[in-house]
Formats: C-alpha cells, sequence, structure tokens
C-alpha cells in the first residue's frame, strides 16, 4: 500500500438519495499530503467526506480509500475504513 494513493476517486458521482450533488469528481490524495476541503455551503463538501467516510453509498464511478473498495462497502466494514482515516471538521466561528 506503500505506493498507493490514500483516496482516490475517479469518474465519481456522489448523490444523497436521488439528488445528484457532486459529478465527475477526480480527486487523488496520497500518504503524507495535508488536504483542506473548503467551499461555500451547499457546494458539496460534506457529501463528499460522507462519501469518502462510508456515510453515503457511492453508486457511480471508483473510489478507494485506505485499501477499501467504496463500490463493495457495507455497514459492517464502514468502522474499519474509519480507524484508518483522519478527518478534522471545523465550525467557522464568528
Amino acid at each position: 500500500m506503500a505506493d498507493q494513493p490514500i483516496v482516490q476517486l475517479t469518474n465519481a458521482n456522489i448523490y444523497q438519495g436521488n439528488s445528484l450533488i457532486l459529478s465527475d469528481v477526480n480527486i487523488t490524495i496520497n500518504r503524507g499530503e495535508f488536504v483542506y476541503l473548503i467551499g461555500k455551503t451547499g457546494t458539496g463538501k460534506s457529501s463528499l467526506l460522507k462519501t469518502l467516510y462510508g456515510d453515503l453509498a457511492l453508486r457511480e464511478g471508483m473510489g478507494q480509500v485506505v485499501g477499501f473498495d467504496l463500490k463493495k462497502m457495507d455497514w459492517k466494514k464502514v468502522p474499519y475504513l474509519r480507524r484508518n482515516l483522519g478527518v478534522v471538521f471545523r465550525t467557522s466561528s464568528c
């Protein structure tokens, strides 16, 4: 796994229910990289993150996160995925 990306999405479409939130997402994050995800409210940031940590199923496209195939994920594997993926959430302060 040393030369494999930690996160890789290829031609992924992100859905919440039947609504397409993000289309044709392509992203690669390698070991040791620190990534910020920023954007305005309603642009799909949370939906993308939920897909990466197994809260939303990846229905279209390909996705791998820390060695887990997001298309083949079931609820039993989600805790193992989350133990290997670090996500820090920050809320804005006024």
